[in-house]
């Protein structure tokens, strides 16, 4: 009897570290995911700082006032 309720103790802890080893390595995933959300966002951010104007559209370029190519 003493030795089934050993095991079972045994057993109960086991679970128990193996539960607390995945809460942990969840926590651990779910702040890697964070941190690389935060890094992608401010990579994404300082590129729209820097980067080029795209080019306008036909339709935008319809709308543009050139100045004439010759003087008259």
């Amino acid at each position: 009897m003493d030795e089934e309720a050993r095991k079972f103790t045994e057993e109960e802890q086991c679970r128990k570290q193996e539960e607390e080893q995945c809460q942990r390595d969840l926590a651990h995933r779910l702040e890697a995911d964070r941190i690389a959300t935060v890094e992608q966002q401010q990579r994404k951010n300082w590129m729209k700082t820097f980067q080029l104007p795209s080019s306008p559209s036909d339709e935008e370029m319809n709308l543009l006032d050139y100045p004439p190519l010759t003087k008259r």
